[in-house]
C-alpha cells in the first residue's frame, strides 16, 4: 500500500526482510527510499514448512537477543512477583501453542529455536513451560523433573497477569530505542484488538508501534477473537489482565482507557465483544472502534513529522548514559566500545549476549557550518549510498569474517552493526568528494543486472567522476578567501560585487554593451537569416561580426583608487539610510558613522593580507615614459623603473590605488565563481545542522569514456538530502537545453533535489521549468529554483568578516 510508505520511512528499518517475491524495480525502490543495510527474500531451503520455524527469518547476522536484558531485570528486581528471578513462558517442544499465546506473550522455545536454557543465565532467568501431564510423565519426551511447569495454556497467561511471569513480548521492548509516535487514541488506549483476519493482525502489530516508549515495560496491546471472549475460561483472565497490567492513558494521569477494535467482526459482533468485556467490570473506560481499511491504522503525516525517537526505558538508577563522546582526527577515528548498558550486568561470553547491535555514528565534518551553528556533521543521504565508502575495520578480524554492515540511520548518522566479539577498532572517514564518488561510481559497480530475487542491488549509477576544470578555481578562490564564509562576505555583499564589476570581476557585460552586438546581428539577419555553424565560412563570417563588435566594448578598469572607493563607499552608506530610515538617539555618544566607514578600511586589510587585492602606487617614468606599479611591500625612498632602471624619488602624498589578484578576476569572470559560492551560501544558510559540497564534476557514463558525459555545476548534501546543481550567472546565459539536461542528469543521479540556480531576478523559461518540476515529479525528485529573489546578501551599511582563524 502506497499508505505506508511515510511510515516505513520514518521507521527507518536497518533490514526488510520480505516473504513474498517482488520486482526488480520496487526492490530497487525500497533500496532507494529506505537504505536498508540489507534486503532479504525469505527462501525456504530444502523441504517445505509451513509450521513456525519454516517461516522464522534467517539473517547473515545474528541480532542482540531479548533475553539478554534479564540480568539487568534480575538486579533490580525483575518482572516477576514473589519470586527472585525472571520467570519467561515457553511452550514444550510436544505442545502446539496457540495463536493467542505466541502474538501476545511469544514463547522460548519458538523464539529461540529450542528448549535449552544456558546454565549460565539461571542464576537470573529460567523457564515457565506449558506442557500437558501426560506428556511430562512419558519419559520419551524428556521433560526435566526440576522443569517449573504449568499444564495448560491458560495457567500460563493467568501467571503472566499475576506478573509470576513475563514474556518475551515485555523482554523484546526492554531498554530498545523506540520511535515514539502519538497517534492520538492509538497511543493513549489499551488497544483490544478483536478478529483473526488478516486485517485484524495488521492492526494489531501497527497499534503496538504506536504505543509511546515509557509504557514499554508491560503490554498495551492484545489480540484475541470472538470465541475466546466466550470462554469462560479465558474472559475473566483478560478482566484480570486489563485491572492489572493497563497503564495506557493519555499521558497526563487518570483512569487507563481500553478500545475494543476490529476490521473484521460487524456492528452486532463488535457490541456483543463489547458487552462480554464489560461483563468482566473493568476499572477503566472501554470503548469500541470498528476500523475500515488498512489506512485507517496508519499515523498522519503530521504525525510522523513530529515523532522522535525517546530514549530508552527503565535502564535502572545507575545507568550509563547511551552515548559517549570522542575525539578523532580525519581521516581515521577509532570510536570507543559503545556496548548496550544491560550488558555489563550479564557473564562475560554469555550466550544471549552475543548477537549484534547497531551503534549511530554523529561524525563532525570540518566544513562550513549553517546560519543556527558553527558546527557540521555528517548526514548521510538516503538516495545517495555514501555508508559503503566508510572502511572500517574490527578487531579479531579473519579473513571469514564478514565486513561491519554500515547504514544511514534515521537521523543520518553512520550505523553499524557490531558484538561483544568484534567490536570496531578503527573507522576510515572519507572526504566528501570521495564519498559521493563512491555513492555515484562505485556503489553497484559489479552489480548484476539479471541477478535473481534476493541478490538485487542497486546499479552505480555513473561509471567515473572526475573535477571538472571549473573545480579548481572554485577551490582556488576559496582557498584565498580562508574558506567559503569568508568568501561569501568578501565577495557577495552588493557593495563588492559592484567594485569587482568595475574590475572586470564579472561573466556578465553591461546591458549597452551586449546591445551593440545584438543590434548588428538583427541587421545582418535582413540579410543572411541563419548561420550554419557546420559550414567553416558562415562560421568564420559571424566570428568576424563578434570580433568587430568587440573592439567597440570597453575594457573594465585596471585598478580602483582608495580615495573613489571611500566616496563609493560614502554613497552606497547614504543611499542604504535614506532607504533605510532609523530613529537618532540623541543620548547615544557613540560615533556610529566612523564605526561605519572604518569597515572599509578593515576588509580591504583583510582582503590585501589574504592576496584577494594589492595596494600599491601607479606612476610614469619621466625617461621611458613606462608605466610603473609598485606593491606597498617595495616602497622605498627611490623607486627604480621597470624597464630603464632610472631610479625616481618616492612621492611624498601617494594616491593609493588597489588592484585585484589576476587569478581571483579570471575565475568570477570566466569561470562563474561567484554564481557557485553564492549558491553554496544559500544552500549552507538553509541548512540546520549539515552541509557538505563537491566542485564542478564530471560523469563518464562508459568505461570507455575519454571525455565528460555530463556535467554537474555543484553537488550538495544538505541535511541527509542530496542536491543536484545546475548554476546560470543570468538568465540570458541560461537555455532551454540546459533545463533538460539538468533533468536528464537528475534521472540518471537521483538526487532528492535538482536545482537550477540562476544569479539574477525574476524568472525566464517559465513553460520549460514547469515541465521539468513536473517531468522530475515523477520519478520522485523535487525541482527547485533560486534566485536573487529567494536569496541575496542584503544591504548592510557594514562591511564585516568573521574572525574564522
Amino acid at each position: 500500500m502506497a499508505e505506508y510508505w511515510a511510515w516505513l520511512e520514518a521507521l527507518d528499518p536497518d533490514v526488510i526482510y520480505s516473504y513474498v517475491h517482488l520486482e526488480r524495480p520496487e526492490i530497487l525502490e525500497l533500496n532507494e527510499r529506505l537504505y536498508p543495510a540489507q534486503y532479504i527474500f525469505h527462501n525456504q531451503q530444502g523441504e517445505l514448512r509451513l509450521d513456525v520455524f519454516g517461516f522464522k527469518p534467517r539473517y547473515q547476522f545474528t541480532p542482540l537477543a531479548s533475553m539478554s536484558v534479564i540480568f539487568r531485570l534480575a538486579r533490580y528486581g525483575g518482572l516477576s512477583r514473589g519470586y527472585g528471578i525472571v520467570r519467561v513462558i515457553d511452550s514444550w517442544h510436544t505442545e502446539t501453542p496457540s495463536r493467542l499465546l505466541t502474538d501476545n506473550l511469544g514463547t522460548y522455545h519458538h523464539s529461540q529455536g529450542g528448549s535449552t536454557f544456558p546454565a549460565d543465565a539461571l542464576a537470573a532467568s529460567n523457564l515457565l513451560t506449558v506442557v500437558s501431564p501426560e506428556k511430562k510423565a512419558d519419559r520419551r519426551y524428556g521433560v526435566p523433573r526440576d522443569l517449573d511447569t504449568v499444564d495448560n495454556e491458560m495457567s500460563v497467561l493467568s501467571a503472566f497477569v499475576n506478573k509470576e511471569a513475563t514474556s518475551l513480548s515485555v523482554l523484546s521492548a526492554q531498554f530498545a530505542s523506540k520511535l515514539n509516535i502519538r497517534a492520538g487514541n492509538w497511543s493513549e488506549s489499551f488497544n483490544l484488538v478483536v478478529g483473526d483476519e488478516f486485517g485484524d493482525r495488521i492492526m494489531f502489530w501497527n497499534a503496538r508501534l504506536m504505543i509511546p516508549d515509557w509504557l514499554d515495560n508491560d503490554i498495551c496491546c492484545f489480540s484475541v477473537d470472538l470465541d475466546h471472549l466466550k470462554d469462560p475460561d479465558f474472559l475473566p483472565i483478560l478482566g484480570d489482565l486489563l485491572n492489572q497490567r493497563n497503564h495506557v492513558n493519555n499521558g497526563t494521569g487518570g483512569q487507563p482507557q481500553v478500545v475494543v477494535r476490529s476490521a473484521s467482526l460487524t456492528a452486532a459482533e463488535l457490541a456483543e465483544a463489547h458487552a462480554l468485556v464489560l461483563s468482566t467490570k473493568p476499572w477503566g473506560v472501554i470503548r469500541i472502534e470498528s476500523v475500515s481499511g488498512l489506512a485507517s491504522a496508519i499515523p498522519s503525516d503530521a504525525t510522523l513529522d513530529n515523532a522522535r525517537e525517546g530514549n530508552r526505558f527503565g535502564s535502572g538508577p545507575f545507568a550509563r548514559p547511551d552515548w559517549t563522546r570522542f575525539r578523532w582526527s580525519p581521516p581515521k577515528a577509532r570510536p570507543p566500545v559503545a556496548t548496550p548498558d544491560h550488558l555489563l550486568d550479564a557473564p562475560v561470553r554469555q550466550a544471549f549476549t552475543t548477537g549484534y547491535w547497531c551503534t549511530d555514528l554523529s561524525l563532525q565534518y570540518d566544513g562550513p557550518g549553517s546560519r543556527f551553528s558553527d558546527n557540521n556533521s555528517w548526514a548521510i543521504p538516503r538516495r545517495w549510498r555514501i555508508a559503503g565508502a566508510f572502511n572500517a575495520t574490527v578487531v579479531g578480524a579473519t579473513p571469514h569474517t564478514a565486513p561491519p554492515l554500515l547504514r544511514r540511520s534515521r537521523e543520518g548518522n553512520l550505523a553499524i552493526l557490531m558484538c561483544t566479539d568484534h567490536p570496531l577498532e578503527e573507522l576510515r572517514v572519507p572526504t566528501p568528494y570521495e564519498a559521493m564518488q563512491y555513492a555515484l561510481a562505485a556503489e553497484g559497480a559489479w552489480s548484476n543486472p539479471l541477478a535473481k530475487h534476493g541478490e538485487v542491488q542497486t546499479k552505480n549509477k555513473v561509471v567515473w567522476t572526475d573535477p571538472s576544470n571549473e573545480a579548481r578555481y572554485l577551490a582556488g578562490v576559496l582557498g584565498m578567501a580562508g574558506g567559503l564564509r569568508r568568501a561569501g562576505q568578501f565577495l557577495l555583499h552588493p557593495f563588492m560585487r559592484e567594485q569587482f564589476s568595475k574590475l572586470g570581476g564579472t561573466p556578465r557585460l553591461p546591458i549597452d554593451q551586449v546591445q551593440v552586438t545584438a543590434n548588428r546581428l538583427q541587421k545582418m539577419s535582413r540579410q543572411k537569416a541563419t548561420f550554419d555553424l557546420r559550414s567553416e565560412t558562415e562560421r568564420n563570417a559571424l566570428a568576424e561580426i563578434i570580433a568587430k563588435t568587440a573592439r567597440a566594448i570597453k575594457s573594465p578598469v585596471e585598478f580602483v583608487s582608495y580615495v573613489g572607493l571611500k566616496s563609493d563607499w560614502k554613497t552606497y552608506r547614504s543611499r542604504y539610510w535614506a532607504e533605510n530610515p532609523q530613529p537618532s538617539d540623541p543620548n547615544s555618544n557613540f560615533d556610529w558613522d566612523s564605526h561605519e566607514e572604518q569597515s572599509l578600511d578593515t576588509c580591504l586589510i583583510e582582503m590585501r593580507r589574504r592576496q584577494m587585492i594589492f595596494q600599491g602606487h601607479r606612476w610614469t617614468c619621466s625617461n621611458c615614459h613606462h608605466r610603473n606599479w609598485v606593491s606597498l611591500d617595495a616602497l622605498s625612498s627611490d623607486i627604480p623603473c621597470e624597464v630603464c632602471k632610472l631610479p625616481t624619488p618616492a612621492p611624498v602624498s601617494i594616491g593609493w590605488l588597489f588592484r585585484p589578484s589576476e587569478f581571483l578576476i579570471e575565475s568570477l569572470r570566466d569561470h562563474s565563481v561567484l554564481s557557485l559560492i553564492w549558491v553554496l551560501e544559500a544552500l549552507r544558510w538553509n541548512s540546520r545542522h549539515s552541509f557538505m559540497f563537491v566542485g564542478p564534476t564530471n560523469f563518464g557514463f562508459n568505461s570507455d569514456s575519454q571525455s565528460p558525459d555530463a556535467e554537474a555545476d555543484l553537488l550538495a548534501v544538505v541535511d541527509g538530502r542530496a542536491v543536484v546543481c545546475e548554476v546560470k550567472s543570468s538568465w540570458n546565459s541560461l537555455r532551454a537545453t540546459d533545463i533538460l539536461t539538468l533533468v536528464e542528469l537528475a534521472k540518471r543521479l537521483r538526487p532528492d533535489v535538482a536545482l537550477l540556480a540562476v544569479m539574477e531576478r525574476g524568472v525566464g523559461l517559465k513553460p520549460q521549468l514547469d515541465a521539468a518540476k513536473k517531468d522530475l515529479a515523477d520519478v520522485g525528485i523535487e525541482f527547485r529554483l533560486l534566485t536573487l529573489d529567494n536569496y541575496d546578501v542584503s544591504d548592510d551599511p557594514y562591511l564585516t568578516f568573521e574572525d574564522l582563524s
